[in-house]
C-alpha cells in the first residue's frame, strides 16, 4: 500500500496529494523554486496532524498551513481538508484576479464547511474535528495574509523581520486587556488554549487579514507553533535564515526551519512554507 511520506496516511487523492495533510504523497516537502514547503511529524505524536498546501500559477503563489488540534476528533483530517478548501479558492482567486482580501475571507469559509464535512466518531473527551489555519498569497506587488487560531505568519526583508499576525489565544487576549502580564499569562496553563479556530463549534467570526506591499524583497514564512514554540521572535527567526548561505532557497529555509525545531525538542508537528518575495512580481510566475 502506498502511503504519504509526510504522515504515513494511505489515504491518496488522485492528484498525490495526501487525503489526511495535504502533503504531497511522495516526500515530505514541496519545491515550487519561488516557494516551498515542509513538514514532520513530532517526536511525541503518533501521527502528523499538520497540513499544507503549495500553489504556483502565472499570476502568483499560495500558501496555507493548518494544525490540526489535538483535543478534537479527526484533527489531521481537518487540517487537510482545511487547507484544501482555503487554497482552491484562494488559487481561484488569483487566476481569475479578483481582490485577494475578499478571497481569503472566502477561502476561511470554504475551509470551515470543508472541516464540517469531515467524519468523526463521538467521544465525550474529545471536541468536534477542528484545526488552526494560516495563509498567504503573493499576487504582483501584493501580499495578503490570512488567519484563524495560532499558526503563524512572518515577513523577513531584507533590513526588517516582524510578525504578521496575532494569535487568537487566552495569553494574548489577557495581555491585550491589559490584565495581565506577557510573562504572567504565559506561565499560565491555559496560555495556548484557542480563542477561534476552523470547525463546526468554532465562534462564527471572519478571519484577521493583513495586506500590504512590500518595497524590497523578502520572504514570508508560514509556519504551525512546532516551529514558533521553539523561535517565537521574528528576529531570531531572521537571525537563524541570516546565518544560511546567501543563495539559500525557499526549500532549503523551510527544511534548516523544521530540522531546528526538531534539534530544539520537535515535541510538536512542525511545518513550514516559505515564499521569495519580488516587489516587482517578477518571482510569481
Amino acid at each position: 500500500m502506498t502511503r504519504c511520506a509526510a504522515c504515513e496516511s494511505p489515504l491518496l487523492q488522485e492528484d498525490r496529494f495526501c487525503e489526511a495533510c495535504g502533503a504531497p504523497a511522495d516526500r515530505p516537502g514541496a519545491d515550487l523554486t519561488t516557494a516551498a514547503a515542509v513538514t514532520a511529524q513530532g517526536r511525541t505524536h503518533d501521527r502528523n496532524e499538520d497540513a499544507y498546501v503549495l500553489r504556483q500559477s502565472a499570476n502568483g503563489v499560495v500558501a496555507v498551513v493548518c494544525d490540526g488540534i489535538s483535543t478534537a476528533g479527526s484533527g489531521h483530517l481537518a487540517a487537510g481538508a482545511a487547507a484544501r478548501a482555503a487554497a482552491s479558492t484562494l488559487e481561484a482567486a488569483l487566476c481569475d484576479d479578483r481582490d485577494l482580501v475578499e478571497a481569503t475571507r472566502e477561502g476561511a469559509t470554504a475551509a470551515r464547511r470543508a472541516v464540517e464535512r469531515v467524519p468523526w466518531t463521538a467521544r465525550q473527551d474529545l471536541a468536534l474535528p477542528s484545526c488552526t489555519l494560516v495563509c498567504a498569497c503573493w499576487r504582483g506587488g501584493e501580499v495578503v495574509i490570512g488567519w484563524i487560531g495560532d499558526s503563524r505568519a512572518y515577513w523577513l526583508g531584507d533590513d526588517e523581520a516582524r510578525g504578521l499576525t496575532v494569535d487568537d489565544s487566552w495569553a494574548t487576549e489577557q495581555v491585550a486587556d491589559g490584565t495581565l502580564s506577557a510573562a504572567e499569562a504565559a506561565a499560565d496553563h491555559r496560555a495556548h488554549a484557542l480563542t477561534h479556530w476552523v470547525g463546526a463549534d468554532a465562534p462564527d467570526d471572519a478571519p484577521h487579514t493583513l495586506s500590504f506591499r512590500p518595497d524590497i524583497a523578502g520572504r514570508v514564512i508560514l509556519c504551525s507553533d512546532g516551529l514558533w514554540n521553539y523561535a517565537p521572535d521574528a528576529g531570531e527567526l531572521a537571525a537563524i535564515v541570516a546565518a544560511l548561505p546567501a543563495a539559500a532557497t525557499p526549500s532549503a529555509v523551510a527544511r534548516h526551519l523544521t530540522d531546528l525545531a526538531m534539534e530544539r525538542g520537535g515535541r510538536d508537528d512542525i511545518t513550514v512554507a516559505v515564499i521569495d518575495v519580488d516587489p516587482s512580481g517578477r518571482g510569481a510566475a
